[in-house]
């Protein structure tokens, strides 16, 4: 794998159309986001100019602040009250301020203490600077992720009781060694919390109902279906990371005494076998899942020969893209490039060597370069951002939304299946207009 790093100019839009789609998954969690007219107006219509539908989470609103007025201590706090008055189901708010607000005066830190003691609801403040920390939608994920962790209960791991040692020999040896006493041993249970996997909502239970296959215990998922729901974390627990780039939300885990398991994405069928058997290596199990991987490629066969050979570009934003072309490289497709907004090597060292030598990685990708490439190079499909969708389209380009795989569910066996149906729908739209034009 050749790494080019081009230095573009990031996609600052990408966080925010984000904001809207993570609202729906928090539904007891109020998001508000603090910063520009600008800032609220793309984060409030920019979903839905790309999906068509306008209409707004309500648990999801913004507060604008005027670059010509003094920004007064204590100020976004009120706000913040005012706005969690209107919704009684909601048990925690996130603050989402930028760098424009701290710009403006705002110490977020400070307002989510005042209104947390005045609210008595759990108010934490996530930080997001796209010119500073990359321009990936998760980016924005990670931060609210975090700020869910610091709210989730955090408990010690329960025991599970063994009856004492039979009588007989055995234990009246043991008793005369001191190892035969009438108390119960204590030994951990297998527990697991899965970080990311949210989309849609309920995505992790897929891996779930695998793991409890096992004989592993899924206590819940980060983010899961809210504030309320969400597992505790602590000493003893494992934390497997189902998504790339939640850095902050790991070392939020890790700091609450929790182990974290990095390894393949479940995306794929490689990729889950994987992330499921290193888990269970990680609780002293033994889970070959080569026979249950062998069984889904069987079953995946009549799409894997509709996309053999065909040439797909990764132009795409959501930080899925390395897995995704991993997972298309397993199935026979031609993967010419995957743009990233950056690589992290250290934490998608697993897939970065499961993807191989012989495709190129191009970090912070110039849009006009890349464009140029797609243009030399002509994919069968490529997999784009919003902002690059309308001017490929124009250019003559099949493209696919990136965000299309986000929202279909791409984690898990199942995921694999629906990943390889979206480029076969797209594929055969495209021969159907074909068709039609000849």
């Amino acid at each position: 794998m050749t790494v080019l790093d081009e230095s573009g100019v990031p996609d600052v839009l990408s966080p925010l159309y984000s904001l809207n789609g993570l609202a729906e998954k928090l539904p007891d969690v109020l998001l508000i986001l603090v910063g520009t007219r600008a800032e609220a107006y793309l984060a409030q219509t920019l979903p839905g100019m790309i999906s068509g539908d306008i209409s707004l989470n309500p648990h999801f609103s913004a507060l604008v602040l005027d670059p010509e007025e003094n920004v007064q201590q204590g100020q976004v706090a009120s706000r913040v009250i005012e706005a969690a008055a209107g919704f009684p189901e909601v048990t925690a708010v996130l603050l989402v301020a930028g760098r424009s607000a701290e710009l403006l005066g705002v110490d977020a830190n400070f307002e989510v203490q005042l209104a947390e003691r005045r609210l008595g609801l759990p108010v934490r403040a996530v930080d997001y600077d796209p010119a500073r920390d990359g321009a990936l939608s998760t980016d924005l994920e990670d931060g609210i992720l975090s700020a869910l962790v610091d709210v989730c209960p955090d408990t010690s791991p329960r025991m599970l009781e063994l009856p004492p040692p039979a009588k007989g020999r055995s234990g009246f040896i043991g008793n005369l060694l001191g190892r035969g006493r009438s108390e119960s041993r204590e030994v951990r249970r297998r527990q697991v919390v899965i970080l990311g996997a949210s989309s849609p909502p309920g995505a992790w239970r897929e891996l779930a109902a695998e793991l409890d296959q096992i004989g592993i215990e899924v206590v819940g998922n980060i983010p899961g279906t809210g504030a309320s729901g969400l597992p505790a974390v602590g000493q003893g627990m494992v934390a497997a990371v189902a998504d790339p780039y939640l850095i902050a939300s790991s070392r939020a885990v890790t700091e609450r005494g929790a182990r974290v398991l990095r390894t393949l994405m479940p995306i794929g069928v490689n990729g889950t076998a994987r992330f499921l058997q290193d888990i269970a290596i990680a609780f002293g199990l033994k889970a070959n899942q080569l026979n249950r991987a062998r069984s889904v490629w069987e079953n995946l066969e009549p799409l894997r020969n509709r996309i053999r050979g065909k040439r797909i570009f990764f132009a795409g934003d959501t930080g899925l893209e390395l897995p995704l072309a991993r997972f298309l490289v397993d199935a026979g497709a031609v993967v010419l490039e995957v743009g990233v907004p950056r690589l992290d090597r250290s934490f998608l060292a697993a897939e970065v060597q499961a993807l191989g030598t012989d495709v190129d990685v191009v970090e912070s990708p110039d849009p006009r370069g890349q464009m140029e490439r797609i243009d030399r190079s002509q994919p069968d499909v490529v997999v784009a951002s919003p902002g690059l969708y309308v001017p490929l389209v124009a250019r003559g380009h099949l493209c696919r939304l990136a965000l299309d795989f986000l929202e279909a569910g791409i984690h898990g066996y199942e995921g694999a299946r629906r990943i390889l149906e979206l480029f076969v729908r797209t594929f055969e739209r495209a021969e159907a207009l074909d068709s039609v034009k000849l």
